[in-house]
């Protein structure tokens, strides 16, 4: 049997699912919070499906894996990359599994394309999967794809008007947690995991609308089904972050810009930009008039590559091409990540003093916490980090796209940004606990997952393992070697990420 299961809900927390579980709309997580024991659970920074899905199955902080969110801008090479599964400079808990003789079935958790070698088997997930050599061993996806099994709804959802994508994801959530059930009764694994990424896409673009909540039910009753299929299995869920709805958008490269720290140069591609042409404006006016493919095609490169990606401007490598590095001082990714070119402490010091004190127009602070890399990570890696992270206040959404934009405005891409906190739950006749001394830290998870089924953790994780099992002492092993890393993700993976409002 499978000993243990664990559950990743992406961006979910108990604040989010409160109303729901007040109504009785989700009985089965309401029924699974009565007879377990449960928790808040703080991520790391910033607290982002990337690098945070790893952060799990690693036990470590990004301090010690050496990627810390979507991109990495190198200020020295003047350069944007996209991390992949290999970017992660750790050994994951599988991995132990399978040197002490056990078995993992791991499915749709980011950040795992391309897949690994694991006894039983990886199904990758997105958002970053491709629909094509995404499972181990590869004969599992052949099947899948005769199965109809799809890594990414057909349409995706880019903007609050895309009501019926917003359904193709609900079906698509189904059929994952579905399979991830045949899966179980195919397969008998010590630890199997699932992650729902595709619920958070809802969230941001809907936060708790009509499509998030039929979502949510349709993920309770599959946790009703898997509880009552596997009642002898020690079940966890888990997320990588919280979500709440947003109130004010905070664009800190035109901060940046209005403070002096950051120069950019004026091109005839800010003609566009002043005019609202973009991109995404382009496509959906060519798509409506059949000419997409045409105007694809015959687009030269030195248009396109000057036309901004949407209504918030230069984003990806077009947003490195417009700073003029030899003036500026700092260049900002989003959701909280400063990069300080030279790492000049004088302009370090200066920024997180005055992002500490920066107010909206409302006079609500931007971020709870401004840090040096040095207080948010611990590690060999650190120095790889951006030289600033910020924990924007909870209905803060800090996009990292340069352009003609507002320092501040309300509501925009997104109904509602990512929180530091998520939630924990353990349930199971093993579980021998009637309360956790919460919150617990996402790295906690990886360590009790081995603990569950009485692996050795390794001494070079942060986490430690819950007080769930009393009667179990805790074993410890050295830690594994981890491969190198492979190139960066593709360009058809930015495109994926840009669409859903990650990469801004």
């Amino acid at each position: 049997m499978t000993e243990t299961i664990v559950l990743g809900l992406d961006g979910a927390n108990w604040a989010l699912l409160e109303p729901w579980l007040d109504d009785g709309r989700l009985p089965n997580i309401q029924a699974l919070k009565e007879e377990g024991v449960w928790t808040d659970m703080h991520s790391c920074f910033p607290p982002v499906t990337c690098p945070n899905w790893r952060c799990y199955s690693t036990g470590k902080n990004p301090g010690k894996l050496g990627v810390f969110w979507w991109e990495t801008i190198d200020t020295d090479r003047r350069t944007l990359t996209t991390p992949d599964s290999r970017s992660f400079k750790s050994a994951n808990y599988w991995d132990y599994l399978n040197e002490n003789g056990q078995t993992a079935g791991i499915m749709n958790l980011p950040m795992t394309y391309p897949p690994f070698e694991v006894d039983e088997y990886m199904i990758a997930g997105g958002p970053g999967s491709e629909q094509d050599a995404y499972t181990h061993p590869p004969e599992l996806g052949e099947r899948l794809d005769t199965d109809g099994y799809r890594l990414h709804p057909e349409s995706p959802v880019t903007g609050k008007e895309d009501r019926e994508e917003a359904d193709g994801l609900v079906e698509l959530i189904e059929q994952r947690l579905e399979t991830f059930r045949e899966q179980l009764e195919a397969e008998d694994v010590d630890v199997a995991h699932c992650t729902v990424f595709y619920i958070n896409v809802l969230q941001h673009f809907f936060w708790r609308g009509e499509p998030t909540r039929r979502a949510w039910e349709v993920i309770d009753e599959q946790i009703g089904a898997i509880r009552d299929d596997h009642p002898d299995a020690t079940l966890l869920l888990m997320s990588d972050h919280g979500c709440k709805d947003v109130d004010t958008v905070f664009y800190v490269n035109s901060w940046l810009e209005s403070e002096g720290y950051l120069v950019t140069k004026t091109e005839t591609a800010d003609v566009f930009d002043r005019y609202g042409v973009n991109k995404k404006r382009l496509s959906k006016l060519a798509h409506n008039l059949g000419i997409h493919s045409l105007v694809t095609r015959l687009a030269p490169d030195r248009l396109t590559e000057q036309i901004p990606e949407d209504e918030e401007g230069f984003k990806r490598e077009q947003k490195l091409e417009k700073v003029d590095w030899e003036q500026s001082s700092a260049v900002a990714s989003g959701q909280g990540l400063v990069y300080v070119i030279d790492d000049d402490p004088d302009t370090v010091k200066r920024l997180i003093d005055d992002l500490a004190a920066l107010e909206n127009d409302a006079g609500e602070p931007i971020a709870r916490q401004v840090m040096r890399r040095e207080e948010a990570y611990e590690g060999p890696y650190v120095e790889d980090a951006p030289e600033i992270v910020f924990d924007q206040r909870p209905g803060v959404h800090a996009s990292g796209a340069i352009g003609s934009n507002p320092i501040f405005s309300d509501v925009g891409h997104w109904e509602a940004e990512n929180v530091r906190t998520g939630l924990f739950l353990a349930d199971g006749p093993d579980v021998d606990a009637t309360d956790l001394d919460g919150p617990i830290s996402i790295t906690d998870v990886a360590p009790t997952v081995l603990h569950s089924v009485d692996c050795s953790v390794p001494t070079d994780m942060d986490g430690e393992p819950l007080p769930l099992f009393d009667d179990r002492d805790v074993a410890t092993c050295d830690p594994l070697p981890f491969e190198a890393a492979t190139d960066a993700a593709r360009e058809d993976v930015q495109d994926r990420l840009e669409d859903l409002g990650y990469l801004e």
